[in-house]
């Protein structure tokens, strides 16, 4: 790794070096530069594609203590839910209903999606958006991308850029759970030189609603930059240390309603003492330590056409730490143990399942722009290496076994990909202009070693995708736009789907899916600041990728292919200024989400008592719901601001029903739920240290106790009865944060 950083220092050095010292440049060349680094992953304004931007000034407002998902979670089409309740810990978001492995990320136009799991952990980049200029979120395929392939969304991030003056912040947030978070940052501005340096530190901790959900986050951005009149190079280094409590079992509908246990209780790491007292064990956590650096370089070589070059490398190193009660040592290679002579098979033991991976990446794109055409073209290659292993740093019963170097499994994935891509908006006539985007990646993906119930994995896979995509453009008139377009794109299975599947003596490869995306949208935009929008989508899929519940011949769950499926619905969105200071904001997504002729299968019991398998029984759904798609999704907003220093906003958030598997049981679902948020906040200019900021938050106004996401299984008897098995995330009751910020 320290090889790396030397490599991208001396690359940055001798750019830096390289340019002419012109320090001539405004603001708007400034901007331009700036925008260049992620001109290939955007839409722009007459892109026909539904998408939304989020300034700065959006992400601060919205940003208390909490991830990127509870930051975006009112956004058209978006359901966040978090793990400790709280929004502190493990976060996660669907769009349209497609889950985090099918929506694209980057940061500054570069790949932050895990390859092996294709998505991002949130936890694992705490209070990125402190360090961010902009998010732009398209729904659906979207336009070419770097990295996995977009089926719901593709989210585009930048950071902050250079500022002109020399600044520091503060900020402070205290609130519910014993939430505490403080963040210090500052900048040099553009020097004369062309130089300037921008750096934040930030500490993130707390309890969480969920008992154990607790959180110990720090993260530091810093970032080096050099600008010319024509130039902008720049260093980014990003490391995040985050220690989460684990909080992903869930508790039943029977745990929340019973007072012993109740909405907050958490089984991870529970276990009981010799008088049978129930106890948990303390470190029972996820931790993750992760290091970005990028070096991006963007020139402006005439004033037709701009190059963006990015180096990017991801280190990473994680792992979870688990107590677990009465294991066999078979489990985990062992042979029994013998302690002053009794004999035993069985053992309490802590383990830790742990990964370390290096992620290197490099694009370069042209963009052209010139009378009546707009083009992107460019290319980029990947190379990602990832080990997984397990050890056993404490067993209760051990005579022999040395748990300082023991590992029960370790195996290595290595991925490559390449992608070229050509995009371009031509201006047809006034009105009209077309859009066409052609991608081409090719994925390789080997995977080897011994895994943790010790089958060895060996695979080698190979997937050329070639992704279309064309669109029209309509400016009607000032205020009026249309647009349309279809875009097909193509998806490689995950590493979980790759290895489950060739288990076994029948190995059940899995096929990539595809999707077409067909999109019919109309914006407005009144120069009385009205804003409107209605957007139809339809998402045609084949070979989506679902759990059906079917077990090879060895007893692994598979993940298998749906010939048929789709979703599709409207999306509708307002911004309207109704009186004096005050602006209505509302969105709504009306959708149905449906798989054809979708087989389901069960584990079959000979009955309740001795659970004895006897094979798996399959039902046919002639057409069912795709599981957690919810068929109405909407948001409603009001903001009042009196002066420019107060503002006051009340946001509400209605989710309809989700199911949890797919075969539209109604006991295994979670109810809709309407949840509103407030905020409050007045801004004192022009005090003698400097503009201060405070914002007070209530989030859970109405104290709704509501579940947010769940899991569920079902076991059936020979008898014809079934059990069902539901796991529920609840979210936090009625909670407070408070912020202040100091500007300097």
């Amino acid at each position: 790794m320290k090889k790396v950083f030397s490599t991208i220092m001396a690359l940055y050095a001798l750019c830096s070096v390289s340019v002419a010292q012109k320090m001539q440049f405004d603001s708007l060349k400034q901007f331009n530069l700036e925008e260049v680094v992620v001109a290939a992953t955007r839409a722009g304004s007459s892109t026909p594609v539904t998408f939304v931007d989020v300034s700065s000034e959006e992400i601060k407002q919205r940003n208390a203590a909490q991830n990127i998902p509870s930051i975006l979670q009112t956004l058209t089409s978006i359901v966040s839910f978090t793990e400790d309740g709280s929004g502190l810990g493990n976060t996660s978001f669907r769009i349209r209903g497609t889950d985090a492995t099918r929506i694209n990320v980057t940061l500054n136009g570069m790949p932050l999606n895990n390859p092996e799991s294709q998505e991002v952990y949130w936890v694992n980049l705490p209070d990125i958006s402190n360090s961010l200029q902009s998010i732009q979120v398209q729904r659906g395929v979207g336009t070419s991308t770097n990295g996995s392939a977009a089926f719901g969304a593709s989210i585009s991030m930048k950071t902050v850029g250079a500022r002109t003056q020399a600044y520091g912040e503060a900020s402070t947030t205290i609130g519910s759970y014993r939430t505490f978070s403080s963040t210090l940052s500052g900048g040099t501005g553009i020097l004369k030189n062309g130089l300037s340096f921008d750096a934040r530190y930030s500490q993130n901790t707390g309890k969480g609603y969920i008992r154990n959900g607790k959180v110990d986050h720090s993260n530091f951005y810093s970032s080096l930059s050099h600008y010319t009149d024509d130039q902008l190079i720049r260093l980014v280094y990003i490391n995040g240390n985050q220690h989460t409590g684990i909080t992903w079992e869930g508790v039943s509908e029977d745990q929340m309603k019973d007072s012993e246990y109740g909405r907050r209780y958490n089984p991870a790491g529970e276990y009981f003492d010799e008088a049978g007292n129930r106890l948990y064990y303390d470190n029972e956590t996820d931790n993750y330590f992760s290091n970005i650096a990028q070096l991006i370089y963007s020139r402006q070589l005439n004033e037709a056409i701009s190059l963006n070059a990015g180096l990017n490398y991801n280190h990473g190193f994680g792992y979870y730490e688990n107590y677990r009660e009465d294991k066999e040592y078979s489990d985990f290679g062992l042979i029994n143990q013998t302690i002053n002579g009794v004999a035993h098979e069985y053992s309490d033991i802590i383990k830790q399942e742990l990964m370390v991976n290096d992620f290197y990446f490099g694009n370069v794109s042209i963009n052209y722009n010139k009378d009546k055409l707009h083009l992107d073209t460019g290319a980029l290659y990947s190379f990602y290496d990832g080990d997984h292993y397990g050890k056993l740093p404490w067993i209760k019963w051990n005579q022999n076994i040395n748990t300082k170097e023991y590992e029960w499994y370790r195996n290595n994935g290595k991925k490559k990909e390449f992608n070229v891509f050509a995009k371009g908006e031509y201006q047809l006539t006034k009105i009209i202009s077309l859009f066409g985007d052609l991608q081409y990646r090719y994925i390789n993906y080997f995977l080897k070693g011994i895994d943790k119930d010790f089958v060895e994995m060996n695979g080698n896979y190979n997937y050329n995708f070639l992704n279309p995509k064309a669109g029209l453009f309509a400016q009607l008139d000032n205020e009026n736009q249309i647009y349309a377009s279809v875009a097909v794109g193509q998806r490689e299975p995950l590493r979980a789907d790759l290895k489950d599947g060739a288990k076994g003596t029948d190995p059940t490869p899995i096929l990539p899916e595809r999707m077409i995306d067909y999109e019919l949208g109309y914006r407005f935009n009144g120069d009385n600041g009205i804003h409107l929008g209605a957007n139809l989508y339809f998402m045609d899929y084949n070979n989506q990728m679902v759990q059906t519940g079917k077990q090879n011949d060895v007893g692994y769950k598979l993940m298998e292919n749906v010939k048929d499926s789709y979703r599709g619905g409207i999306e509708i969105e307002a911004s309207i200024p109704i009186v004096e200071k005050f602006r209505f904001d509302a969105n709504a997504t009306f959708s149905q989400n449906k798989i054809k002729n979708y087989i389901a299968y069960f584990d079959q019991y000979t009955n309740s008592s001795d659970y004895e398998w006897v094979g798996q029984i399959s039902k046919k759904y002639d057409k069912t719901n795709i599981s957690y798609s919810p068929n109405i999704v909407s948001a409603i907003g009001l903001t009042y601001q009196p002066t420019s220093a107060w503002i006051f906003n009340i946001l509400g958030k209605y989710v309809d029903k989700q199911y949890l598997d797919n075969t539209s049981n109604d006991l295994k679902s979670i109810d809709p739920y309407f949840v509103s948020n407030f905020t409050v906040g007045y801004t004192f200019r022009n005090t003698p240290i400097g503009q201060i900021s405070v914002q007070g938050y209530i989030n859970n106004l109405f104290n709704s106790e509501y579940v947010a996401n769940g899991w569920a299984a079902t076991d059936t008897f020979e008898d014809g009865s079934t059990i069902n098995y539901v796991g529920y995330y609840p979210q936090a009751t009625r909670n407070f944060l408070m912020r202040m910020t100091i500007n300097f």
